[in-house]
Parts: C-alpha cells; structure tokens; sequence
C-alpha cells in the first residue's frame, strides 16, 4: 500500500483516520504487540535499523519521525496501520460505551474488559479509539480487543446478536452486590461522563445496577465504575 508523508501527517486527525481506516501506533512496546495481535501493518517508520524484521519497513532520518510522532519525545518507531473490523456477533460477554468521550475513560475502559473477558467493545460517538492518547491509556490492549464502532440504531437492531441482556449502570439501580445475572452472555452498558447512558440504550436494558458507596462521594469516574462492573461480573 503506497501512502506518502504527507498522507501519514494527516492520520493525526481523528476525521482523516476514519475516512481511510487507518491509525499509527507509536514506540517499541507498542509496536511489537502489534506483531502478535493480527492487525495490517501497511508501513513501518523507522530510524533503527534493528527494526528490519518488521512488515514493510523503511528506514527514515529521525527528524522525519519527530515531524510524523504526536508524542513529546518519540521514540524511533511508527507503525502504519489498518483498523480491522468484526462481525457484529458477540464471542462472549461485551463492552458498550456510549458517548464516553475522556480518552482516558475509554482506555481504561478497554483495558478493564480485557482483563475482565469482555473481549467485544462496541463504541458509540466515543473518544478515538485509535488516537495515542486512548491506544496509550489502554495500554495497548485496544490493538488486541474486537473493536465495533457503531450507532445506537445498530446497536438496537442488533441487540440479540450482541448479548442475551443489557446491563446499565444507573444510580437507582438494583445494588451490585444484591443483583443475579442469568448464565446467557450479556453487554454492560457504560455512560457519558455528564450525561450518562441515553434514554434509547436504558429503555434496551434488561438490569439496572448500581454501586454502594459513601455519601460524601456523588458519583465516580466512568472508568473505575466500569471497571467495578466487570470485575464482579467476571466471577458471573
């Protein structure tokens, strides 16, 4: 795949990322994972020669990757890749983030699911999933999940395909500790940091939970409430 300089400059932008299915992924660890986690690398930039092995690998002055790197201090490294897509089916238990729009939320998010077995994570009107802040706070595990990004009209018509039952989180809810999932695979549904989930997923929803906690907190972060979800429902 031929893709010139200024075209690689471009995938900074969210908007030119989506338009041509393509995401860099930046520095050594990062970049190795890549090697294992069966996603198309169509370039790789370098200025280390060490890094030959690496699928279409060209070697490049390192003022060209200090222009290309979003990072402060880049490393020698960029990868050039293609965002791979999955069917909607579900292979377990799901992730649906909805409007979630901290970077850091939805890495967190990302890397709790995977810790968690929740290995399909649908994003509706996210953060980039593919920006180095979120690919960065995921530590990189976004490049190993089932990624689908999709509206809430996909997800509605797709429910069934998705999981057996919706689980919002939701203040009102029935407490975590008290509530009994069935054994059929199901989707927690996590919210917008302000506005948390939309009235068409909690109208979806099959359970409504919410997480005890002390008066003098009002409510907590998107990312350790999700991450709380998934790890008692890891034990489900």
């Amino acid at each position: 795949m031929k893709i010139s300089m200024d075209e690689i400059i471009k995938l900074k932008d969210k908007k030119y990322r989506k338009q041509n299915n393509l995401f860099m992924v930046e520095g050594e660890k990062f970049c190795k994972d890549l090697l294992n986690c069966n996603i198309e690398i169509v370039l790789t930039i370098t200025s280390n020669q060490s890094y030959s092995n690496f699928p279409h690998f060209e070697l490049v002055n390192k003022k060209i990757i200090d222009r290309i790197a979003t990072t402060k201090t880049p490393q020698d490294i960029i990868c050039i890749c293609k965002a791979k897509s999955y069917p909607t089916d579900s292979i377990g238990n799901s992730l649906i983030l909805d409007t979630v729009q901290d970077p850091g939320n939805v890495g967190t998010l990302i890397r709790s699911a995977l810790a968690f077995g929740f290995e399909d994570i649908y994003l509706i009107n996210c953060a980039d999933v593919y920006s180095e802040k979120v690919i960065r706070s995921s530590a990189g595990t976004v490049l190993k999940a089932r990624i689908h990004l999709m509206d809430k009209l996909d997800i509605i018509n797709n429910k069934f395909k998705i999981a057996k039952n919706f689980v919002v989180a939701d203040m009102i809810g029935i407490p975590i500790d008290k509530i009994h999932l069935p054994k059929e695979k199901f989707a927690v549904i996590i919210g917008n940091e302000g506005q948390g989930v939309s009235e068409e997923l909690i109208h979806l929803s099959d359970f409504k939970l919410s997480i005890p906690m002390s008066n003098k907190v009002e409510s907590l972060n998107a990312g350790v409430a999700g991450s709380i979800i998934m790890q008692k429902f890891s034990e489900v």
